[in-house]
């Protein structure tokens, strides 16, 4: 067989200088034998753990269960006793050859970190921090002092150095107050309960419980090493904690959604965003790893800080979860328990050991979990529940466990009993917190805010977080920019207020490569991009930016549209405002171009329609954004004749009561969520309204047919639009009636009748004409009613 150029080249001897320097090294590649050992492992590990994960979860049990059995069936308890000669080819392998599966290990023990993190609901921690840091004092002090006992008594042939007894009683009760985050957050997500209140509380106090457990283990670990306790070396890791916690969440919290937020301008799409949350999360997780502590701590507050920003929605967590919990964790919990080896349990003194080491650490942490949690409060159910969780210890302990053999502190029979431990009470956890949940009751508080979790994840408007409002400052616009405000008030939602202004032909055009784009767009950001409704900074350089580009008062006038807009969406606390100037010789391009950067809605603002139907209903330009967006669009259409010219009339434009025509269809949903979020804000009154409508006399039926099984379907579309209103804190009202006229008539003088403020309608715009067509009963209602008119749609 030929060598490979790369083993050529990796043969040959460094060049060297005249004076015998070295001027080139090449570092040898892995070797082919490495190589296909890795592929072998992995294959075998993820093959194995994902099978038996699905077996035990279709049988209603956690896939974790399934996954740490995978490595115990594929390590020398099963297949080294079974097919040995196959296990010492792939498994029984030199350190240096495990270290890269190791690797692998780690990194899926990072990602599944990560889910943790974005799954982790900062402000709920934060609102029962006393619960969390008593209930982890509790499952710390009672298993480290039964743990410090057991270690002081066992007897001597367990000890691997028989002049270190004190050094041992810390490890193990080091390695009984430790808790395993990465096996209760899967457990918890695979029986869907990390959002609970009490699973919030299990990640909180278990975070605490690790951190403190790090701790002890390096205090210990340079106890075993110096032979004295070094607390100055306690002190600095506490320090490093402290310190590492608090830069994060204050520096930190703004760096890493600065980041997100311009990664997502400057590049966008979903392979962008979750390599930026890999790279944080690994970059955390080197300082962590560096200042002593564990890489894991980092990448856990990175998926905290990420999951807190809105540009990184539940689709980008899903697609990251996927992998993660498709092929990473199963290979780590694989790993994990690959290392065991229960032959070495079989032993009478060895097994009689193995269960007190085992009743004690289920007692130590149970127990002292269980206290604290009745000492705060919680019920008992709760308190078995969260215990159980608290007493899985898992690839932490394994970990743990690692480290203590590798300093000479564990015998190799203590190893596979504490490895043992960690994998029985990871075992036990799921059954006793299904058993628990049932019978946890779930307050108001709670409930409310799972339902709103829910109804965010599956809503229209929770579900948007960044949002595009062209502009030429136009009463029309200033009026929508006013109805956007209020739309996304008291929410984390970005909003770009763009001044669209015609550059000449000799200005140059865009580049339209993809690299003049995104050098283009990076260019054009303001300096200052995110200005707030209670804290604003002037967007000076947007003007000072115009005024370069065409050197006339462009530039000041850019910045008087976006002072102005950004003061008509402000009318609403909440909304983060940026300004932004494009320039083109196609402003329908311009718009469009800037729309397909990721926006989640974009908001226009129109005049009043053609009167004849063959008119187009809306101006050219914004006939052709509507007809060609790539998200979801608002179109506002105003009617001067209730506020007139004067721009000051927007603000003073009365909205108290807002006609909702429905008829159940999807894009129906969506303008009532506007229509309620809207009245939310400005007090007023929805009437949902379905019209019947009854065949005609030309139709085939001549004698009216029997209209209630018609009026019992309105009533409940009308009821179901309504409860979603009242969910989300609106005034609503119904109605169903049957049409004398067309529909659409009926709906018009509906609106003058009750002295509507706004009517909202819900649209797809059909592929039938070059225009933007609704069909004609939105054309009739947007042509013919008096008040203005709000179409929620998509192309």
């Amino acid at each position: 067989m030929f060598p490979s150029p790369l083993d050529t080249i990796a043969a040959r001897p460094p060049r060297t200088g005249v004076h015998g320097t070295v001027l080139q090294t090449v570092i040898e590649p892995i070797g082919h034998h490495e190589l296909f050992v890795v592929i072998v492992q992995l294959t075998l590990l993820l093959f194995v753990a994902r099978s038996l994960g699905e077996v035990f979860r279709r049988y209603g049990q956690p896939a974790v269960i399934g996954e740490l059995l995978a490595g115990v069936l594929l390590g020398p308890s099963l297949l080294g006793t079974v097919l040995p000669g196959v296990y010492e080819a792939v498994f029984a392998v030199p350190e240096s050859q495990f270290h890269l599966l190791e690797i692998i290990s780690w990194l899926g023990l990072i990602m599944l970190l990560i889910v943790t993190g974005l799954e982790t609901d900062f402000d709920l921690i934060l609102r029962k921090g006393r619960i969390a840091v008593v209930l982890s004092l509790g499952g710390i002090l009672l298993p480290f002092a039964t743990g410090f006992a057991l270690g002081w008594y066992l007897p001597g042939e367990f000890i691997a150095s028989s002049d270190q007894r004190l050094v041992f009683s810390l490890f193990i009760a080091t390695a009984m107050s430790i808790s395993a985050i990465p096996v209760i957050a899967k457990i918890l997500i695979d029986l869907d309960i990390i959002r609970r209140d009490f699973g919030q509380l299990i990640l909180a106090a278990g975070m605490v419980d690790d951190t403190i457990g790090w701790i002890l283990l390096a205090t210990v670990a340079g106890l075993a090493q110096s032979g004295v306790v070094d607390a100055s070396s306690a002190a600095q890791t506490v320090l490093s904690v402290v310190v590492f916690l608090g830069v994060s969440f204050t520096l930190g919290r703004r760096a890493v959604a600065g980041l997100v937020r311009w990664v997502d301008d400057a590049v966008g799409g979903e392979t962008a965003m979750i390599t930026l949350l890999v790279v944080l999360a690994l970059a955390a997780g080197a300082v962590t790893q560096y200042l002593g502590l564990e890489a894991i701590l980092g990448a856990f507050v990175v998926g905290i800080l990420v999951g807190q920003v809105n540009r990184f929605d539940y689709h980008l967590r899903h697609i990251f979860e996927v992998v993660t919990l498709g092929l990473f964790a199963p290979v780590f919990f694989a790993i994990a328990g690959l290392r065991m080896n229960v032959a070495a349990l079989l032993d009478p003194t060895v097994f009689a050991v193995g269960l007190l080491v085992l009743a004690v650490a289920c007692v130590g942490k149970f127990g002292g979990v269980f206290v604290a949690a009745k000492a705060v409060g919680l019920s008992k159910w709760e308190a078995i529940g969260i215990g159980g969780g608290m007493n899985a210890r898992g690839a932490m302990e394994i970990i743990v466990a690692t480290i203590g053999l590798g300093l000479g502190i564990l015998t190799t029979e203590m190893y596979s009993i504490i490895v043992m431990v960690a994998l029985v009470t990871s075992l036990m956890a799921p059954a006793i917190i299904r058993w628990a949940v049932p019978r946890i009751e779930m307050d108001e508080a709670e409930r409310s805010r799972l339902e709103a979790e829910d109804e965010r994840r599956h809503s229209f408007v929770g579900g948007v977080s960044r949002v595009l409002l062209p502009t030429r400052c136009s009463p029309e616009s200033q009026f929508a920019a006013r109805l956007l405000g209020d739309l996304v008030a008291d929410r984390d939602v970005e909003i770009t207020t763009m001044y669209v202004r015609e550059v000449d032909v000799d200005e140059g055009p865009t580049s339209t490569s993809t690299l003049g784009s995104l050098l283009g767009r990076i260019e054009r950001r303001p300096r200052s991009p995110v200005m707030s409704g209670q804290s604003e900074e002037r967007g000076d350089a947007v003007g000072d930016e115009a005024q370069s580009r065409d050197g006339s008062d462009g530039g000041g006038a850019a910045t008087r549209c976006l002072d102005l807009m950004r003061e008509r969406i402000a009318a609403a606390d909440g909304p983060k405002t940026r300004g932004v100037v494009r320039g083109g010789d196609d402003a329908t391009r311009v718009v469009l171009d800037e729309a397909e950067r990721g926006y989640d809605l974009l908001v226009l603002g129109t005049g009043t329609p053609g009167r004849r139907p063959d008119e187009p209903l809306f101006t050219s330009t914004v006939d052709t954004i509507i007809r060609d967006s790539p998200c979801p669009f608002v179109v506002v259409r105003s009617n001067r004749d209730r506020f007139g010219d004067d721009p000051g009339s927007v603000s003073d434009y009365p909205i108290e009561r807002i006609l909702l025509p429905t008829t159940g269809t999807v894009h129906n949903r969506r303008a009532a969520e506007a229509a309620f979020a809207i009245a939310r804000a400005r007090e007023a009154v929805v009437e949902v309204v379905h019209v019947v409508d009854p065949p005609r006399e030309n139709d085939l039926f001549v004698a009216r047919p029997d209209m209630s099984p018609a009026m019992e379907l309105g009533e409940q579309l009308v009821e179901n639009e309504a409860a979603v209103g009242r969910r989300m804190g609106a005034r609503v009202e119904t109605r169903v009636l049957i049409a004398d006229a067309e529909p659409e008539a009926e709906i018009v003088s509906l609106a003058t009748e009750t002295e509507a403020d706004l009517v909202f309608l819900g649209s797809s715009v059909r592929n039938v004409t070059q225009r933007a067509f609704f069909g004609h009963r939105v054309g009739h209602i947007l042509q013919e009613t008096a008040c203005p008119v709000v179409v929620v749609g998509s192309s």
